[in-house]
């Protein structure tokens, strides 16, 4: 599971209007103005700490700025294939 920022201009002017600098809302939620910047360039995915702590500094809903996207990788199509190779030899 990731968590990705919907749109790094909606974030910015919701930074804004809350009158939040990138600097000033990394110290409310104690993490680096870097991170901040990482997360609004989609360079960084954020925990989901940060995420929930970032909408409760904003006073917004998760889903306003963030989407979750699951990566589901399951394994076991190739543990049959390597089962069905051993019964072969």
């Amino acid at each position: 599971m990731k968590i990705f920022l919907r749109d790094s201009s909606q974030i910015k002017e919701i930074l804004l209007k809350s009158g939040f600098s990138q600097r000033s809302l990394g110290r409310k939620i104690s993490i680096s103005a870097g991170y901040i910047n990482q997360i609004i360039n989609g360079e960084r995915n954020p925990s989901g700490k940060v995420a929930k702590d970032i909408c409760q500094a904003l006073k917004i809903d998760f889903d306003d700025i963030f989407f979750i996207k699951h990566d589901y990788k399951s394994n076991q199509k190739d543990f049959y294939e390597e089962k069905k190779k051993e019964m072969k030899k």
